[in-house]
């Protein structure tokens, strides 16, 4: 198809870290490209391609990563860490419902921006007897081989090679779940595409005794995933003490903010003497907080792994003010509690929402968000019973356009929707 070349300016940068511009009346989307920056693009009917960067923006670096410009793990390695923040910022506020775009959001930095990440899911595929093992090509299910990752936590980093030495011998392609297990080392857990032989299963024994602490093998069709030694990711708890993960399951994926976001997240619920109900709860990252100072705390969580985690990693702190409910977040909502803590998944909490705005007393609600659009229209939904009292954003996500998001509201005893107090300037 014949393109046509035009130098536009790029006026924001949208969600997925693309670069947006408008061409021909249109807004279309631009990879590797910043805000304030004028670049030639070759044009066809359905696509815009750069062609070059004619006026840089000050706020582009190098990116340090060889294959920045093909892998889709990381978007914004190009920008410095103060365009990052102004980003995600910019991206929150457009996500806020209108009448909160202007309110102040308090900013967590990450202490760096590299070597953070403690957790990653990876795919591998063997082309011509060499397997590749790296995130997948943006907009493509082709795999970047990746031999050193900038992002990962240098544990994490050091496993890739033993990782594509042996994935090829359980299986031509698949997925695997990298993350920091117990003592320190690595877990993996294995995903291959097809049914397994017994080579397969002894690759993958094999695979576990070079470094490993534990590695899962879940095979297509087979309900219970084999396992070898302790395959459970270990994250530092608010509170200190490790905190275990199921195997293969949620966990924030950089530690050391972590631990930042659950004592935020604990001191906003202010929970002495309370009692919370906490919704979403996972394996108990913000539980042990908590039940550190609550009266009594009601922990939910639909999963059955994450429960079994979460009533060990009580148990081994003797916390006994915690009662554990394996059930539908939406079935709890009228549980007794003063305070509501939140943490959903990305498609967010609607339905808890508006169940809270109708027939909620409860006098706080924290709500831990991963992704602005659901939390905006959460926050509308909330808007009627509570008013929000501080916004907080963690970078949890370095050289990407994700951002954490906690805000804190209060009983409305005002408009609707009011901003009862502001938390400080973003920084």
């Amino acid at each position: 198809m014949k393109s046509v070349e035009m130098v536009v300016a790029v006026e924001a940068l949208a969600a997925s870290g693309d670069g947006v511009v408008r061409v021909n009346g249109r807004s279309a989307h631009v990879p590797g490209v910043l805000p304030g920056e004028r670049v030639r693009l070759a044009v066809t009917r359905d696509a815009a391609t750069l062609v070059e960067v004619v006026e840089r923006s000050p706020s582009r670096v190098e990116p340090p990563c060889p294959v920045f410009s093909r892998c889709g793990g990381c978007a914004w390695q190009h920008a410095s860490p103060e365009a990052q923040r102004d980003a995600r910022l910019a991206l929150l506020r457009r996500a806020l419902p209108r009448e909160l775009r202007e309110v102040d959001i308090a900013w967590h930095g990450s202490p760096s921006p590299w070597a953070w990440r403690t957790r990653a899911r990876l795919a591998w595929e063997t082309h011509q007897g060499v397997v590749r093992l790296g995130h997948r090509a943006r907009g493509s299910h082709e795999v970047v081989a990746t031999t050193s990752c900038a992002v990962l936590d240098p544990v994490l980093d050091g496993a890739l090679a033993v990782l594509t030495a042996g994935l090829g011998a359980i299986a031509r392609r698949g997925e695997v779940s990298l993350a920091v297990g117990d003592e320190g080392r690595p877990v993996v857990c294995v995903y291959p595409e097809g049914t397994l032989g017994p080579e397969g299963y002894r690759a993958a024994e094999t695979l576990r005794a070079k470094g490993f602490a534990g590695l899962a093998l879940h095979v297509s069709g087979v309900e219970v995933p084999a396992v070898w030694g302790d395959a459970r990711p270990v994250v530092p708890g608010a509170d200190g003490v490790p905190l275990r993960i199921g195997v293969d399951g949620f966990a924030q994926a950089h530690a050391t903010l972590n631990h930042a976001l659950a004592e935020h997240v604990v001191a906003r619920a202010e929970a002495k003497g309370r009692r919370v109900l906490e919704l979403y709860a996972g394996a108990g990252n913000f539980t042990v907080g908590l039940a550190r100072v609550a009266s009594a705390v009601t922990a939910v969580e639909s999963d059955g792994g994450a429960v079994e985690a979460m009533r060990e990693n009580l148990a081994r702190r003797g916390i006994e003010n915690v009662t554990v409910r394996r059930e539908p977040a939406e079935a709890c909502v009228e549980a007794k509690g003063d305070v509501v803590v939140l943490d959903p998944p990305r498609t967010g909490a609607r339905e808890v929402c508006e169940a809270l705005a109708k027939r909620s007393n409860v006098r706080t609600v924290v709500y831990v968000s991963c992704d602005p659009p659901t939390l905006g229209r959460d926050l509308a939904a909330l808007a009627g019973r509570y008013a929000v009292r501080d916004v907080a954003a963690f970078e949890m996500f370095p050289q990407t356009a994700h951002v954490e998001t906690v805000v804190t509201l209060e009983r409305a005893t005002g408009a609707a929707g009011r901003v009862v107090r502001s938390a400080g300037s973003a920084s």
